[in-house]
């Protein structure tokens, strides 16, 4: 028979395998397409203020709604959610696909897939520390207090849990220590949210 511990390791790489978000990011990118296509249609008739409102409705809200959950995603998956924002941000700002997309995104102060869904995490770690709720996410982080008087004592870092499988590594216990403790301590020191989404937001 089978060890115990060699079966959650199977069970964990199997589900590991089928947990991918691809069909979620696949119906995100088509819904997505549509809505800029109906956008660059009226993009003329409407003032840039009037294209980011529209653009932020429907297609922005799709591409960061919940996205927390895509940290580890595959880079494919990223790269293709990159994509729809790159084409978003274009028809808002009238450029061309040979125009460079990283000052247009940093124009409209969109950060860029990857870095969104880090912040996004790190969002809901802030929440969970300064106010303790959820409950059920604040039983999962723990402040990291080092056996002896260390400079890292003082930067708020998080424990880090160890790892015991492969599917484990997308659990929130280990995702939010991770993106926590490379952020810039005036980020994690910040004593309010707007505070703490300005210097996120600077440092991503």
């Amino acid at each position: 028979m089978m060890p115990f511990t060699d079966a959650v390791k199977i069970l964990g790489v199997t589900l590991g395998q089928h947990l991918t978000f691809n069909s979620h990011v696949q119906n995100i990118c088509k819904s997505s397409y549509y809505h800029i296509r109906a956008l660059k249609h009226i993009r003329s008739s409407l003032t840039l203020d009037m294209a980011r409102t529209v653009a932020c409705t429907p297609v922005n809200s799709h591409l960061h709604y919940v996205n927390s959950v895509l940290y580890g995603t595959s880079v494919a998956n990223i790269a293709k959610l990159q994509r729809v924002q790159n084409a978003l941000a274009r028809v808002v700002s009238f450029k061309k696909r040979a125009d460079h997309i990283h000052p247009v995104l940093e124009n409209l102060h969109w950060l860029p897939i990857n870095y969104h869904i880090d912040y996004k995490v790190a969002l809901l770690v802030y929440k969970v520390r300064s106010t303790g709720s959820p409950a059920y996410l604040q039983a999962l982080v723990s402040d990291y207090t080092p056996t002896r008087q260390l400079r890292s004592s003082n930067q708020l870092f998080l424990l880090k849990p160890p790892l015991t499988t492969e599917i484990a590594r997308h659990a929130f216990s280990q995702v939010a220590p991770t993106i926590w403790n490379d952020l810039p301590l005036d980020s994690c020191s910040a004593e309010t949210n707007e505070r703490f989404r300005c210097a996120t937001k600077i440092h991503f």
